[in-house]
């Protein structure tokens, strides 16, 4: 998703400033506010050597912060140009949560190979063991390389490739020129059809996509080898027979030395989001329905899981999904549900999931107010509608961020013209339950902040309309969900710019009283050594920082709704 406008750009330079200095940030900022361009350009706008140019470059794409078209890597002929990458920028905001999504699923090791790779950028395994106190430590390196490996078969951290920093569009546009050119020569002739133009153009998406795919295949860089037990072979082949193969417990893993590894944003959205799902079932019902709601989401997580995806590919049994919830929340199932105490967990279960996909005979919102759809193939079972989910998500953050600006009445109003594809006021003040007046004063409100719109629809059918006053029209209110969204989302992005300024001129307000608690920090005392007033501005200062943390942390997971997750108009 391309997304350099102003507010976005702005944020973006605030993120590279304070991630690495104010020369990094110059280069970065050319490129933001200027777009594509090669070498010698970027170094005269940014008023830079160019050796200095070159290593601020290196360093950007070092952190994938900047792609190229990879003309000199594919020998095209052509001059080497660059290109800011907005979104993996932005990503950097999540990197707290990602932090905290890893120490609650694993362990301390875990935490610090991520954080060395936030630092690093992308590393190759034996300089993620160095870095993280393995060089002269055999045991802590055999500590951090089974970590490894666990982040890997989670998909946690992925294999990179210097193919990967070559634009998309640049890698199609190549292979779409190749197809051509073999297509004009296989038909004998220079004259081709639509059809042709598009059947290329297909091909070599498709073509690309997957080869970017299998450079981030995790058995790129993890190597399986069968498990070479004597005294347990003869069992481990009965096992294999009567079970279709041997489980995880049958291999051994090692590592590729040679590959780069990175963090997988994708794996670390898709939990992000099961987390929200999760969340809005609880509000919706109780505790309960989110304990089988997050043990279906577990039971659907698998390697081909992507964030984007519309819904789950494979239904979910009852047992998958029993089997993923812990023994001690069993108490919270049948307390959740007015059925019998003697009804077993598997039937308990089943009723929460006919709730969640609709069919208990009590849901009147229809299939759109459900969170699984049932499915009676050959292997039944339940599939989660991600995008529709997803969509109702999108709608209250909407309606909640409305309702705090301008009041629960336009809130109503809003919702009445989203669900309307276009609504007259008398309409509007029906559904919404205001009086007119009420109804046209929120209605002005939401079309200033460019949520709502007007279309004129004339009441003659004459040919010749000048002149006619306005009441020979009527005025239908409608909105724009994708715009929406947009608008939105900018201003998300401002708020985010505006609290990591805060944040930066906060900081640069105590430097000095700063600089005197980093000389006391590693002494007995700490900061009681201090005099008074400067522990009260640390404290002063911990208190700002702490609320806006809190408030980024908020806004980000803002951005996270309305612009990663499926569900919006015209998303792909």
């Amino acid at each position: 998703m391309k997304d350099n406008g102003k507010e976005s750009v702005r944020l973006c330079e605030h993120i590279v400033r304070q991630a690495f200095g104010d020369v990094i940030s110059r280069v970065a900022s050319t490129l933001l506010n200027r777009g594509r361009l090669p070498l010698s350009t970027i170094s005269r706008l940014s008023a830079l050597p160019k050796p200095t140019t070159s290593a601020a470059l290196i360093i950007l794409i070092q952190h994938d912060l900047v792609q190229t078209n990879g003309a000199s890597y594919k020998d095209t002929g052509e001059e080497e140009q660059y290109e800011f990458d907005t979104l993996a920028c932005l990503l950097r905001l999540r990197w707290g949560r990602i932090l905290a999504i890893t120490h609650q699923s694993h362990d301390e090791v875990a935490l610090e190979v991520v954080r060395t790779l936030m630092i690093y950028g992308k590393l190759k395994v034996p300089d993620i063991i160095n870095t993280c106190g393995g060089s002269n430590d055999a045991m802590r390196a055999d500590i951090v390389n089974n970590t490894i490996i666990a982040l890997v078969r989670a998909q946690f951290i992925r294999p990179t490739s210097p193919e990967l920093h070559i634009l998309e569009s640049d890698q199609v546009l190549r292979r779409y020129r190749r197809h051509r050119e073999e297509m004009k020569q296989n038909k004998g002739t220079a004259m081709l059809s639509a059809n042709d133009l598009d059947h290329c153009e297909k091909n070599a998406q498709y073509e690309i996509i997957q080869e970017r795919e299998s450079l981030q295949d995790i058995r790129r860089v993890l190597i399986e080898r069968p498990k070479i037990d004597k005294d347990k072979s003869k069992k481990r082949g009965k096992n294999k027979a009567a079970f279709g193969g041997g489980g995880l417990d049958e291999f051994d893993y090692s590592l590729q030395q040679d590959v780069h590894l990175r963090i997988n944003h994708d794996r670390y959205g898709i939990l992000i989001r099961n987390e929200l799902i999760v969340k809005a079932a609880e509000e919706r019902w109780n505790k309960s329905f989110g304990i089988i709601l997050k043990a279906t989401l577990d039971a659907a997580l698998n390697e081909s899981s992507r964030l984007n995806e519309e819904r789950t590919n494979d239904s979910i049994g009852i047992n998958e999904i029993v089997s993923l919830i812990p023994t001690e929340d069993y108490k919270y199932l049948t307390a959740g549900l007015l059925i019998s105490s003697k009804s077993t967990i598997p039937d308990i279960v089943r009723n929460y999931l006919n709730i969640l996909s609709g069919d208990d005979g009590y849901s009147i919102s229809g299939n759109n107010g459900n969170f699984l759809r049932r499915d009676n193939g050959t292997n039944p079972g339940y599939i989660v509608e991600f995008e529709l989910i997803c969509r109702r998500l999108k709608q209250n953050l909407l309606y909640q961020l409305v309702r705090e600006k301008l009041g629960d009445k336009a809130a109503r109003v809003l919702a009445v013209v989203n669900k309307s594809s276009k609504a007259f006021e008398t309409t509007v003040r029906d559904c919404a339950m205001i009086p007119l007046k009420d109804a046209r004063a929120h209605l002005a409100d939401l079309q200033r902040l460019s949520l709502v719109e007007t279309q004129e629809v004339p009441k003659t059918a004459a040919k010749s309309r000048m002149g006619l006053p306005t009441s020979a029209e009527y005025h239908l209110w409608a909105m724009d969900e994708a715009r929406v969204y947009g608008v939105l989302l900018t201003n998300v992005y401002k708020t985010l710019g505006n609290i990591l300024q805060r944040k930066s001129e906060e900081i640069e307000n105590k430097k000095i009283v700063l600089a005197r608690e980093s000389r006391v920090e590693n002494l007995e005392g700490g900061r009681g050594l201090l005099q008074l007033k400067d522990q009260e501005n640390l404290l002063e200062l911990d208190d700002y920082l702490k609320k806006l943390t809190l408030a980024e942390g908020r806004s980000e997971i803002n951005v996270f709704i309305l612009r990663d997750l499926p569900g919006s108009p015209g998303q792909k």
